[in-house]
């Protein structure tokens, strides 16, 4: 008894767990689900998050930079050698203990592409060998300037680059949210469109199977052919097989869309057939004038064009003569008594000029800067190619909405008169006034119209999320698509 108890126990435990949760969603909320948890949203939300930290890090470079270094401590045990005066090696022992200490502001010059940087330090040496004695050295103030007199300056060009580079990289986060929506969509109508074939093929295997009897019944009577008895088994038998095959496929596109937007598999999703989308008025020279002003596309030429005027300046700058300067100001100051280091500061100057002339290099230089003119007016041709693409991307689109609204019409009076044609061709039939075929006909007909209805309902909403995804455009709320940027 126990054990028969305990069985029941687990069958009512493992279908409890088995039992799934019909969830009716709709057309948008699939959008916003996949817009906000789907694994390519988050791939998304990372790149923004990605560009935004570059860009934060190329603003740093426009701040001071304060430093803070030492040594704390460093011991130094060795023996080193010294030349005597008759011309002889000695070796002596040092035995240490020394502390450094230094706090340094740096501020790069996007003018010039130099550096300056205010300096101090401090210094302390223990001796400990022969006379033990304790050293200070302080720097209380040092002025550092290195600046180079032939220089592309790759500050300047990243003053120019940079803010371009995020803004692309915000607009794109707005396009990459539009391909979510549109791959959402794709999803749902795929299990929209199972779905249906499902209930198409289910409808289609009991009106066979009703068929089926009735045709018995006047075959009985002497009333219909052996011929067209055989053809409605056929009927009912493709109409079994044709329901197996439906609800496999029902079963793939219910996991995809489940998967996309991030429900277990306990949750089965019931799409629901959606409105069509809306209807604006859209014109070539409108969507255009959106997308160029909206587009990431736009952002891209730009940099792309100063990335690849950057690479001509950084070669010619590496061609010929070059030369740095560098000047540091200061006083320091030494004694054994820490009091007495910042007393009686001496004056402290250091400014060197380095040149570099190259003498032979068999016309590197010159090669490396006609390269890059060469890269630079590739870039020009793409650009310009790329433009003309993306002009005809725009007006395809624009003509297929524009087209696709005209379809739908159809499509949808299509829709109504097949089911209207099938159900007079139904009544006909049992009453003995049309034949099989023809009755087969009727219901190919309708089953055809209702999936021709569904894929076009799904073009026009691509085709609508596709405008929007060129222009980034709410042409529902006449407004700009602009997602608020997430605080990190």
């Amino acid at each position: 008894m126990k054990i028969v108890l305990m069985i029941g126990w687990l069958l009512s435990v493992l279908s409890a767990f088995g039992q799934q949760e019909q969830k009716v969603v709709s057309l948008g909320e699939a959008i916003r689900l996949a817009q906000e948890q789907s694994l390519d949203a988050m791939v998304a939300k990372s790149q923004l998050r990605a560009s935004y930290w570059q860009y934060r890090n190329y603003k740093a470079d426009l701040l001071p930079n304060v430093k803070l270094t030492g040594t704390l401590p460093s011991f130094n045990r060795t023996l080193s050698s010294y030349l005597k005066e008759d011309g002889t090696y000695k070796y002596v022992s040092s035995n240490s203990i020394s502390e450094q200490l230094s706090l340094s502001v740096t501020q790069n010059i996007p003018l010039t592409g130099g550096q300056l940087s205010l300096q101090s330090q401090l210094e302390r040496v223990d001796q400990l060998d022969g006379e033990r004695a304790t050293e200070y050295m302080s720097v209380p103030f040092n002025v550092v300037l290195s600046q180079p007199l032939i220089t592309a300056n790759p500050l300047k060009w990243s003053m120019k680059i940079e803010p371009e580079k995020y803004k692309e990289a915000q607009q794109q986060f707005a396009v990459s949210m539009e391909n979510v929506a549109i791959q959402a969509i794709s999803y749902y109508f795929d299990l929209l469109l199972a779905m249906i074939n499902v209930n198409i093929d289910k409808q289609n295997l009991a009106s066979s199977e009703k068929l089926m009897q009735i045709a018995q019944g006047k075959r009985e009577r002497g009333l219909i052919s052996d011929n067209d008895l055989l053809q409605l088994k056929l009927n009912y038998l493709n109409a079994s097989s044709s329901l197996i095959q439906t609800e496999q496929a029902y079963d793939q596109k219910m996991f995809a869309l489940r998967n996309y937007l991030g429900y277990n598999d306990q949750v089965v999703i019931v799409p629901d057939i959606p409105g069509e989308c809306p209807e604006i008025e859209v014109t070539f020279k409108h969507v255009m004038e959106l997308a160029s002003r909206n587009n990431p596309f736009r952002y891209d030429v730009v940099c792309r064009m100063l990335q690849a005027q950057q690479q001509v300046a950084q070669a010619k700058a590496n061609w010929g003569f070059q030369a740095d300067v560098y000047a540091s100001i200061g006083y320091t100051g030494s004694d054994r008594d820490f009091k007495h280091t910042y007393r009686n500061l001496r004056n402290r100057e250091s400014v060197s000029l380095g040149i570099s002339i190259p003498i032979l290099n068999w016309g590197k230089g010159r090669g490396q800067v006609e390269l890059a003119r060469s890269r630079e007016e590739i870039t020009r041709v793409q650009m310009e190619k790329e433009t003309l693409n993306f002009e005809q991307e725009v007006l395809t689109a624009v003509k297929q909405y524009q087209e696709q609204n005209r379809l739908n019409e159809i499509v949808r009076l299509a829709d109504t008169v097949a089911q209207k044609r099938y159900k007079t061709a139904y009544e006909t039939f049992v009453l003995g006034q049309i034949s099989v075929l023809d009755l087969n006909t009727a219901q190919t007909e309708q089953d055809n119209a209702r999936r021709t209805y569904i894929s076009q309902l799904y073009s026009s909403w691509v085709y609508f999320y596709t405008l929007r995804k060129l222009t980034l455009y709410d042409f529902e709320k006449k407004e700009d698509i602009i997602y608020e940027q997430e605080k990190y």
